[in-house]
């Protein structure tokens, strides 16, 4: 979509103006494209898990959710759908969404953790694209970062696996994502209240609205 639609620093490849006709249409069949895959997606989830269940509950737990089941189904969907518009909108990380709505809905924390880190991997795959077509990424401080990144993750793995096989107990990863939940749920407005302030200080208008289309008057 950046190379179809372009960016600030980036010209579309098709040679797509914003706001055009051709724009809103790409815009549109993005969506239904998007729409068409998670009505393919959840179609084959359910056959494969009413194979699973026909077959003897060839690997299925019993704390796996239902996809039968209309309601749980729909709370699935409006917890992607929701989860994805805030954690875009709020800059919040999807972890910090996913992970709680799927304890609330009974989904174990091993299941919890890794699910929540599997989806939340194509969304920032999908950011760090956008960020480097746009020439704002800075590759050595993503790199350096990284990689403090992976030695907490393998050090965190390490003292929660040799817990858990301690105790037989999955309680160090739910208190560990409470822990997470409530840092970002403080950090995250002190950092943006911080942010506004400093762009007050500049001059910024933080009640002005800029249009969406870019006026041609000279």
């Amino acid at each position: 979509m950046n190379f179809l639609m372009g960016s600030s620093s980036m010209k579309s490849i098709a040679g797509i103006t914003k706001c055009s006709s051709e724009y809103w249409i790409t815009q549109a069949v993005f969506i239904l494209f998007c729409v068409a895959c998670t009505v393919v997606a959840v179609k084959l989830a359910i056959r494969d898990q009413g194979l699973k269940i026909k077959y003897g509950s060839v690997n299925l737990s019993e704390s796996d959710i239902r996809y039968a089941d209309k309601k749980r189904l729909a709370q699935l969907l409006a917890l992607g759908f929701v989860g994805g518009c805030l954690a875009a909108a709020l800059g919040l990380g999807g972890g910090s969404i996913y992970n709680p709505a799927l304890l609330a809905l009974g989904v174990p924390p091993k299941v919890t953790a890794a699910t929540g880190l599997y989806l939340i991997t194509f969304s920032k795959i999908a950011s760090t694209l956008v960020y480097f077509l746009n020439d704002q990424l800075d590759i050595m401080y993503g790199l350096w970062i990284s990689f403090w990144s992976c030695v907490g993750m393998l050090v965190g793995f390490g003292i929660s696996k040799y817990y858990m096989k301690k105790t037989g107990r999955q309680s160090i990863i739910v208190w560990c994502l409470v822990a997470m939940f409530i840092f970002s749920t403080v950090t995250t407005p002190i950092s943006g209240a911080l942010s506004l302030k400093k762009e007050v200080a500049e001059g910024l208008d933080l009640w002005a609205f800029s249009s969406l289309c870019p006026s041609n008057k000279k």
